[in-house]
């Protein structure tokens, strides 16, 4: 992990406010120690120390490991298990490879995507087109991968768990 710093005041307020617009079920508090680093090629923020969140393109996308914890049930992407082995190797998300989606999917804002038989996370990323198009589209790209089971943003998060 390089560049460890703590966020600014400024920084922390849009922060906490973009994970309560797209994650509702989510209370980060605002005494929460937030830091910011680099781990490879990803521009993460870390909250009381765990690697929480990605950043790309001003949109802090969660890391599986913090959907595990906390149970999202908002702006998800359900996959067939046709889909699986493609994201499981950091493939974007495909429109026809989508059962569901929250229909409050924001194109430009961040999503998880999970399998249809267990639910588990398999990949986050930016959606590329709303929820309702995600379900109601038959081609396109829904999302493009940023994080994924078994990538480097994984494994270094699973070595210091």
């Amino acid at each position: 992990m390089k560049h460890r710093h703590a966020i600014k005041t400024k920084e922390r307020k849009k922060f906490v406010s973009q994970i309560n617009e797209f994650f509702p079920e989510i209370n980060i508090s605002p005494k929460s120690n937030i830091e910011t680093a680099m781990i490879e090629d990803y521009a993460v923020f870390l909250v009381d120390g765990e690697v929480e969140f990605i950043l790309k393109n001003d949109v802090f996308i969660p890391t599986i490991p913090f959907i595990l914890k906390h149970n999202l049930t908002s702006n998800f992407v359900t996959v067939d298990e046709g889909a699986i082995r493609f994201i499981a190797n950091g493939a974007d998300v495909m429109i026809p490879g989508i059962v569901d989606a929250d229909l409050n999917i924001k194109q430009g804002g961040p999503v998880w995507v999970k399998e249809e038989k267990h639910g588990k996370p398999l990949a986050t990323g930016i959606a590329l087109t709303s929820g309702e198009e995600m379900k109601n589209k038959n081609k396109g790209k829904a999302v493009e991968t940023l994080h994924y089971v078994g990538d480097k943003l994984w494994k270094h998060i699973s070595k210091s768990l």
